[in-house]
């Protein structure tokens, strides 16, 4: 009779358990990141799991309770507002099973959380490694938590968090959380305790501090830290206690709420905070100060006397006449010749150029100068081989100065005849002039991409007939079309300089936007390197480019109608716009006569552009 009571008893005290467990853990009310007085944000942690809604939470400042209040779960959209950063030890006194526990028991953390709430892994050491930033991947962060390695050094645990809060700081979390893992206290950081704390309370980061039990334990640090940011620390002794920590924290962390409202406090007045929720006995607080009122009176308006000057007319004409001056000396800085071009130098070996040679033909001494400027920047240099990979003949001095003449006589015309507004369609000039090279240069590109499976097949037959693979280039160049033939001719001479055919082959790739050639230069690498049976690889690369070629030929013509779709919803608005102006004027006077007929209509361009551009998103798929 008195074993079957005192099982009972135990029967009893092992259901009570978890109940006063969760009992145990009070609420906790942490002021949150982001809003300015007199709105206020704090992070609510539940000690189980539970949803709350207005009607359940009652917010009270100084005892007056507070209106207007949004309750945010850390779930769904809002998860993202709850960051999560865990730091593990992984230093030597972690190193093998311990370890190995953490990672087991972080993985229980990640699935316990809300899948949206983004999650971060660093390890330290004696340095600090961020593994994983900030992500709501749970498969990367599975993968993360694979990749925790040991490392050497001592445990740098005040660093380890500084970073961590920095990361959370950096990603503007609402209420972000630290959970840091060790076996030991710090051992030779930078930062201080202080200093780690003040920027944890700043960034509203809370550090749950872990205590991994160990002949090293020295818990002084991690329970400082858990304390000073309104946390909470644990101990573990064994493997299980440790999963069993981290399933709490998770569901903890996962139980959190933002809840906001407006304050009615009065400045410079100390304001405590009580939050209670609805079948809970126990109830949160946190305190604050609301910021003074400036009551400095400032002094009446007085313009100074330099202020005075600078404001004058005589002023204004200076400041006028040295803009001029600045801007003339800066073209003339720019468009100087200066040092000698590439040909003068190459005089000295060569001989004299010949006379018909385009740089040396008689011009004016601004575009000589424009020319060599242009020679000198990047964006230069890569319009230079645009328009010499498009076929276009003209320089390009020539060519930016003939876009810059014909824009601004345009604008002048039309700004003339219609005004301001009318003015702006010379922009056309430039975005038309770009559009026709790009367009040329497309035609050259998709050309060579169509030529590269017969050449191909050619380099493989060549290449099986016996020739190298730089000799089965010279066989393909003998009779390939333009513009395979200018290309292919250009890597022939990289190569006889000393380039390696991989690299002179990476450059062609770049200027024709060839994927397909990129995996000749690789096998061009592969040969060079290694050796092996080219000409077979080189069969089944054609195979893929051809078939690559056909399903770009298929998605075009299964696309042709969105196409056309396209042009003809961007222009029947102007189309329209002009035949009502020809019909009836007056009628259209309001948009080409008044300021909010201009903006009507820059916003119906410029919406006409983008409903354009997002149908051309819609049908360019790319293979």
């Amino acid at each position: 009779m008195r074993r079957g009571r005192l099982l009972a008893c135990v029967a009893g005290l092992a259901l009570a358990a978890p109940a006063s467990a969760h009992a145990a853990e009070p609420l906790r009310l942490t002021e949150a990141a982001g809003p300015r007085f007199p709105d206020r944000l704090y992070a609510l942690t539940l000690p189980r799991p539970r949803a709350l809604g207005l009607e359940t939470v009652q917010v009270s400042e100084n005892g007056r309770r507070v209106g207007s209040l949004s309750v945010l779960p850390a779930s769904g959209r809002s998860a993202q507002r709850f960051g999560v950063v865990l730091a593990i030890d992984a230093s030597g006194s972690m190193r093998g099973r311990p370890l190995r526990a953490a990672v087991t028991a972080a993985r229980r953390f990640v699935r316990r959380r809300d899948p949206g709430q983004p999650v971060a892994v660093l390890t330290f050491g004696g340095q600090v490694h961020l593994v994983q930033p900030l992500t709501t991947d749970t498969g990367a962060i599975e993968r993360a938590l694979g990749n925790v390695a040991f490392e050497r050094g001592g445990s740098h645990v005040l660093d380890a968090t500084a970073e961590a809060v920095e990361l959370l700081r950096v990603a503007r979390s609402a209420s972000g959380s630290v959970v840091l893992l060790s076996d030991g206290g710090d051992r030779g950081s930078a930062t201080t305790l202080d200093r780690v704390t003040a920027a944890a309370r700043s960034a509203s980061v809370r550090v749950y501090g872990i205590g991994l039990r160990s002949h090293h334990d020295d818990f002084g640090t991690l329970n400082l830290l858990a304390a000073g940011t309104r946390a909470e620390f644990s101990s573990a002794t064994s493997v299980s206690d440790l999963i069993r920590i981290y399933d709490r924290l998770g569901s903890r962390l996962a139980s959190q709420y933002l809840i906001g409202y407006r304050s009615s406090a009065g400045p410079a007045t100390r304001v405590r905070v009580d939050v209670r929720v609805a079948g809970l006995a126990d109830h949160a607080t946190a305190d604050y100060e609301t910021p003074r009122v400036p009551t400095h009176v400032s002094a009446p308006f007085q313009r100074t006397p330099a202020e005075t000057l600078w404001r004058s007319p005589g002023a204004f004409l200076l400041v006028s006449m040295l803009a001029a001056l600045i801007v003339v000396a800066g073209l003339l800085a720019v468009m100087r010749p200066r040092g000698r071009s590439l040909r003068a130098r190459m005089t000295a070996y060569v001989g004299e150029p010949s006379e018909d040679s385009e740089l040396e033909r008689p011009g004016p001494r601004v575009l000589v100068g424009a020319a060599r400027s242009l020679d000198r920047s990047s964006w230069g240099t890569r319009l230079a081989q645009r328009l010499e990979i498009a076929g276009v003949a003209m320089p390009l001095p020539r060519l930016v100065a003939w876009v810059a003449v014909s824009t601004v006589v345009m604008a002048f015309v039309l700004s003339a005849a219609g005004g301001p507004v009318f003015g702006l369609v010379a922009l056309v000039v430039p975005f038309a002039t770009w559009s026709v090279i790009s367009g040329r240069l497309q035609r050259q590109q998709k050309l060579f991409a169509e030529q590269l499976p017969d050449n191909l097949e050619i380099i493989a037959s060549a290449m099986r007939a016996g020739h190298s693979f730089s000799a089965a280039l010279g066989v393909v160049v003998e009779d390939a079309p333009e513009p395979t033939r200018r290309e292919l001719q250009r890597v022939i001479a990289d190569e006889r300089l000393g380039v390696p055919i991989d690299e002179a082959l990476q450059a062609i790739v770049e200027r024709m936007a060839s994927r397909d050639l990129e995996q000749v230069a690789l096998v061009a690498a592969l040969q060079r390197e290694t050796g092996g049976n080219t000409a077979e690889v080189l069969d089944r690369v054609t195979e893929t480019v051809r078939e690559r070629l056909a399903l770009r030929r298929t998605i075009k013509t299964l696309t042709a109608q969105g196409r056309m779709s396209r042009w003809v919803v961007s222009a029947l608005p102007f189309a329209l716009l002009g035949l009502i102006t020809l019909i009836n004027p007056d009628y259209m006077r309001p948009l080409f006569e008044t300021d909010i007929g201009h903006l009507l209509l820059i916003f119906a361009a410029v919406m006409v552009v983008a409903g354009s551009l997002v149908i051309k998103r819609i049908v360019e798929i790319k293979v």
